[in-house]
C-alpha cells in the first residue's frame, strides 16, 4: 500500500513536470491578451496650409463684422431691458467691443479715428456695466439708453454703403 501511494505520487509529479516543461499552448493562447486596435501601417502625410491670405475682399469682411456688431449690440439692449443675468450682459458687451475693433481695422486712418470715438464710448459703457453689477434695476435702464444711442450713431454713420470709399484696399490680415 505504501508502494502504491509512492507510485501514484511519482506518476502525478511526473505528469505535472511534463506539462510544465512542454507547456499548454492552447491555455496560453486562451489567457493572453490580444490587442484589438491594430496599428495602421499607413503613415499619415500632413501638408501644412497657409491661411494668412483672406479670400474675401475688405468690404465683405467689414459688412460681416458690422452685422455681427449690430446683432450683438441689439442683444445687449435686449439683455439690459429684460434685466438678464450679469454674465450674459458682459458677454454681449465683449462681443460688441471686439466686433467694433475689427471693423476699425478695415477702415482708413481718418474713419478709424472717428470710429475710435464710438469705440471709446463702448469701452466706457463696458466699464459702467461692470460697475453696475449690484446697481438697482432702474439705474440699469440708463445703460440701455446709452447702448441704444451707440447703436443708432454707429448704425447711421458707419453703414457699409457710406464706408465703401473709406475701406482699406490693400488690407493684410495681420491683426486678426
Amino acid at each position: 500500500m505504501k508502494k502504491n501511494k509512492i507510485s501514484v505520487f511519482v506518476i502525478f509529479n511526473l505528469c505535472f513536470y511534463l506539462l510544465l516543461v512542454s507547456g499548454c499552448e492552447s491555455l496560453q493562447r486562451k489567457f493572453t491578451r490580444i490587442n484589438k486596435n491594430k496599428a495602421s501601417k499607413e503613415t499619415m502625410i500632413l501638408t501644412p496650409r497657409d491661411y494668412s491670405a483672406h479670400p474675401f475682399p475688405p468690404d465683405v469682411l467689414y459688412k460681416q463684422y458690422f452685422i455681427y456688431w449690430r446683432a450683438w449690440n441689439q442683444e445687449l439692449i435686449t439683455s439690459l431691458n429684460d434685466l438678464a443675468p450679469y454674465k450674459k450682459v458682459k458677454d454681449c458687451m465683449g462681443e460688441t467691443l471686439s466686433n467694433l475693433l475689427k471693423m476699425s481695422t478695415y477702415l482708413n486712418e481718418e474713419k478709424a479715428k472717428e470710429l475710435g470715438v464710438y469705440l471709446k464710448k463702448a469701452q466706457d459703457l463696458s466699464l459702467r456695466i461692470e460697475d453696475a453689477k449690484t446697481v438697482p434695476p432702474l439705474q440699469k435702464k440708463d445703460l440701455r439708453y446709452d447702448a441704444e444711442r451707440l447703436l443708432s450713431n454707429v448704425n447711421r454713420k458707419f453703414d457699409l454703403t457710406k464706408m465703401k470709399p473709406y475701406l482699406k484696399q490693400d488690407f493684410k490680415n495681420e491683426n486678426l
